[in-house]
């Protein structure tokens, strides 16, 4: 059911919807880096070890996995518009009390609050926006969220690293207040009320279910690196998530309305996609996630010159998607961009492992630029794509096991270029030896992105470009 909003303004409501998704979405991006670069500094202000203060991290992580699977019930049963608001009320109000924090432990709990908004803004905001776009102009609505999506990484690093040097950490949190105040007042005064009539009850099961085993599962993915896969918080996590995240598969599929829609893997496209995206994002965001311990831990640049190493990327990733995204897509299809994108991705992904002690920035810069240009078209391909065949009923259901997907796939990378370079590490004595000896370890981080990346080129064989015909504003194949 939809009710009318108020509009200060006269614009298409299509748009008003990607602008509120935008600013929302821009916040949480932003949060996250930010909080990264600020976790040395609040080790020191909190007199705690790096093992502690891990958990302004992983509290959040954890909060923000739990909530996605059930975010797409939660718009369709009570209105996207009332969850959204909810979501960032959650977000910024825990922005609040996180920046008045006076201990570790209070901190924590505050990123769980945080967390909660955190997880339910994207799938509920996705939702929302592929709902409001026709399919044909599902390009559009994907171009626009990717240039923010994508250039809000790269900004996050440079502005944390300005907030925490010369003015206070407290500021990381209290920053998301006059955005969140803007997204807050956009999503009252702009976005319409919309629910499904038939979102079902809540399935307990699956939800406990759900939260248990994909919390579980990312806490040992972001962990094991560090405590060991042998031991026994990882093992234990790793075995009850598993178990639950299996028992939940099972009971998904046998509930008449169950919370995680996992019957939309039937559809051959969302199916497709969403394999293919998988192997995308570990890799994307394990490159991510080396390229700052290369530059910082083992060549000594600051966080600030690591985050500008990275920011062609994303430059690149906005140029490529405004100017050929559209077009391409439109022109040539999913399918054989997302063939040539992912591949040309892992190529350049991989390649990092040329880089030594001696190779300059501006060569990073322009290797994370290549990078940007041949994902962008790769990232464009699977938003459009990936609900072309799903319909509005089930959007907010798909965004749902999109995004869980999607954060499993994002921890999956992380820990293993983490593991990597441990191990590696491991062997040649540790963080005390020589930078040339633990140089190979970093080298092996990146090749280990490329890699894993590479299948997803093949994957992508299977996406048809029939079953998109109408995001491409082509006329369905006939039979």
């Amino acid at each position: 059911m939809i009710d009318s909003s108020v509009s200060l303004v006269p614009i298409a409501y299509k748009y008003r919807v990607m602008a509120v998704y935008i600013v929302g979405l821009v916040m949480t991006i932003i949060d996250g880096t930010i909080v990264n670069v600020a976790l040395p500094t609040l080790a020191r202000e909190f007199d705690v070890p790096s093992t502690d203060i891990e958990w302004v991290s992983i509290s959040y992580l954890l909060a923000l996995a739990s909530v996605i699977p059930v975010a797409g019930w939660l718009g369709d049963r009570f209105g996207t518009k009332r969850m959204f608001v909810i979501s960032l009320v959650f977000f910024v109000f825990g922005s609040l009390l996180c920046g008045i924090s006076q201990s570790l432990e209070t901190l924590i709990v505050f990123r769980v609050v945080q967390g909660i908004g955190g997880g339910l803004i994207t799938p509920i905001g996705s939702a929302m926006l592929f709902r409001a776009f026709p399919l044909e102009e599902r390009s559009t609505a994907s171009v626009g969220v990717l240039s923010v999506a994508i250039v809000a990484p790269a900004v996050g690093p440079v502005l944390g690293g300005v907030i925490v040097d010369n003015i206070s950490w407290h500021w990381i949190f209290l920053v998301n207040l006059p955005i969140g105040a803007i997204a807050l007042l956009l999503a009252l005064l702009w976005l319409n009320e919309e629910s499904q009539p038939a979102a079902g009850r809540f399935d307990v099961a699956g939800f406990v279910l759900s939260a248990t085993g994909v919390s579980l599962l990312i806490y040992a993915l972001s962990t094991g690196p560090e405590k060991g896969w042998l031991s026994g918080s990882t093992l234990t996590a790793a075995a009850i998530g598993a178990c639950s995240f299996i028992a939940m598969v099972v009971v998904e599929l046998r509930v008449r309305e169950p919370m995680l829609k996992l019957r939309l893997y039937r559809d051959r496209l969302f199916r497709s996609v969403n394999i293919a995206s998988s192997m995308i994002y570990m890799g994307f965001f394990g490159w991510i996630f080396v390229l700052p311990l290369y530059m910082q831990t083992l060549r000594g640049f600051t966080a600030t010159e690591s985050g500008l190493a990275q920011a062609p990327q994303a430059a690149a990733v906005f140029v490529v998607s405004n100017l050929l995204g559209k077009r391409l897509y439109r022109a040539v299809g999913p399918r054989r961009l997302m063939i040539v994108g992912s591949a040309a991705t892992a190529l350049f992904t991989g390649s990092s492992a040329l880089f030594d002690l001696d190779t300059p920035i501006g060569v990073i810069a322009a290797t994370a630029f290549m990078r940007g240009a041949s994902i962008g078209m790769v990232f464009v391909s699977i938003q459009t794509a990936v609900y072309a065949t799903v319909s509005n009923a089930d959007t907010g259901r798909a965004t749902s096991v999109f995004n869980t997907q999607r954060q499993i796939s994002f921890a999956t990378g992380v820990a293993l270029a983490a593991s990597v370079i441990a191990a590696k590490v491991s062997s040649v004595g540790g963080d005390a030896a020589p930078a040339i000896d633990r140089l190979p370890a970093y080298q092996w981080g990146f090749l280990a992105m490329g890699i894993v990346m590479l299948p997803a080129a093949f994957a992508s064989w299977f996406v048809n470009d029939d079953d998109v015909a109408a995001t491409r504003g082509l006329a369905p194949a006939a039979g």
